[in-house]
């Protein structure tokens, strides 16, 4: 296999996307309720009572005051 065929900003892009599905899936697992995470074979123990912190990027509409 060659790599004759390819320039330096399509590695780049490579890199660019593979780093940016690591950060995802990191923040994903970062926010999840998990207690537990195991990755072969992939398995989670939900745990209900962790709170999580609002990001405060999440909409939410004020408020009524009657």
């Amino acid at each position: 296999m060659s790599m004759d065929g390819y320039t330096m900003s399509d590695l780049g892009i490579l890199i660019t996307t593979c780093a940016g599905a690591v950060v995802l899936i990191c923040g994903a697992i970062q926010k999840s309720k998990c207690s537990k995470i195991k990755m072969c074979p992939p398995e989670c123990v939900r745990d209900p009572s962790i709170k999580t912190e609002p990001t405060g990027m999440t909409p939410r509409l004020p408020e009524r005051v009657p």
